[in-house]
């Protein structure tokens, strides 16, 4: 695949050598193992901007009908799209996540799954974001195109994926609070062993994410259920 080999490459070469010029005490752990976290939070955010891409898809291309003219309700095909959404995460992260893993080494089950269930709930959200995108441009892709790569950019740039938050400037570190992934990226390096001093409140960091799984889904189910034409839902 080519994001594996994409991950592979970016940790191999750019993080094996960024990581010998960031030697700051406060990483615990070397830069390459902050840096494979980083990027798997990355291919999270990318994984479920995929799933709103396929909608609009759909529609562009004319199956969007034919899906709601199935006897099941919307809510019901919103909650495929999502499932889909999370089959997807799973068979692309799970080889740059075993490397990360055996990169970080010393890792107990508990800390696994829950660095899973961290991703999981990060990369749900981020899937009812970008359904709740696709259905306000779902009749032109180059739309949807535009907002998502702006939204990536903001969103990657202005967090801590590459960065701890204590190393960034001040007003870098205050958008970085608007940015889903700064919590995810945070949570996930805490359960898998990184200095807590510096990353966030665990605490707020799971509240955040949980309500941005919640809220968003729901939003996208709204969504689906009043702008998009077609069938009325069963």
């Amino acid at each position: 695949m080519l994001e594996w080999l994409t991950f592979i490459i970016q940790l191999t070469i750019y993080g094996a050598l960024i990581s010998q010029l960031v030697t700051a005490p406060q990483l615990s752990a070397n830069y390459q193992q902050f840096y494979a976290v980083g990027f798997i939070v990355m291919m999270t955010y990318d994984i479920g901007s995929h799933t709103g891409r396929h909608f609009v898809e759909d529609a562009h291309e004319g199956r969007l009908p034919y899906l709601l003219s199935l006897p099941i309700s919307r809510t019901k095909l919103f909650l495929s799209m999502a499932i889909q959404g999370g089959v997807e995460l799973i068979l692309m992260l799970s080889v740059p996540f075993a490397i990360t893993l055996a990169l970080i080494g010393n890792l107990n089950i508990i800390s696994i799954v829950a660095a899973l269930v961290t991703l999981f709930c990060l990369g749900f959200g981020v899937t009812g974001v970008m359904l709740g995108l696709s259905f306000i441009a779902f009749k032109s892709a180059d739309v949807y195109s535009a907002i998502t790569v702006g939204l990536s950019s903001l969103i990657i740039r202005f967090s801590t994926v590459l960065y701890p938050l204590i190393f960034l400037p001040p007003g870098y570190a205050t958008a970085a609070f608007f940015s889903p992934l700064t919590y995810g990226a945070d949570l996930v390096r805490l359960i898998l062993g990184f200095d807590p001093n510096i990353l966030l409140d665990p605490n707020i960091a799971v509240a955040v994410l949980i309500a941005l799984a919640v809220s968003t889904l729901g939003l996208g189910l709204m969504l689906l259920q009043r702008l998009v034409e077609g069938v009325k839902a069963g």
